[in-house]
């Protein structure tokens, strides 16, 4: 499984393989939200093969909270262009993430309770949203944050992250506390 959530502060290296003799090279052609490209480098696969293949690799940096894009393109010459499909990546801030006494606890996968949880409160038309992670907290019951992608019903779909927060009582119903678009 692709990871293709983060939390600010973590890197990634996405490496793109290629055969020297060719021509052709591997450009990014898209760093959009919360991303920095930190490094870049080109080594032979086999370092006693001239002409061999040769691997470039980026290494990016996550800066903000939300979605940050990638995209690479390979080619020759300008007439000569392969557009990779874009890698979309939510970014969540680290003090969503501490791990103290009655705070909040790491984002993990969702449990099937936790999707019951969500599934209890979002009842909403006009937007779907997608859990893709949850963070917990015990107060008085739990305080559950979900980390969501977002698709809205229209014609032309807008897409998004969000961050929806559920209260679950010791004793009674999940209420849907709020909802905070990135």
């Amino acid at each position: 499984m692709i990871r293709r959530t983060f939390k600010v502060g973590d890197t990634i290296t996405i490496s793109r393989t290629t055969n020297a003799g060719t021509g052709y090279h591997y450009a990014l052609t898209r760093l959009s939200g919360g991303i920095a490209l930190v490094g870049e480098t080109v080594e032979a696969k086999e370092k006693h093969m001239l002409g061999g293949e040769t691997v470039q690799s980026f290494v990016f940096q996550f800066l903000q909270p939300g979605a940050a894009e990638v995209q690479f393109a390979y080619y020759r010459d300008v007439k000569d262009i392969l557009y990779e499909d874009v890698f979309t990546y939510a970014v969540v801030a680290p003090e969503e993430t501490n791990e103290i006494c009655g705070g909040w606890g790491e984002y993990e996968p969702l449990t099937e309770d936790d999707k019951k949880v969500f599934n209890a409160c979002m009842t909403l038309l006009g937007v779907k949203y997608i859990p893709l992670l949850v963070a917990k907290q015990v107060v008085n019951g739990y305080n559950y944050r979900f980390f969501c992608a977002t698709e809205t019903v229209t014609q032309k779909p807008k897409r998004g992250f969000a961050k929806v927060n559920i209260h679950v009582p010791l004793k009674g119903k999940p209420t849907l506390e709020n909802i905070v678009s990135y």
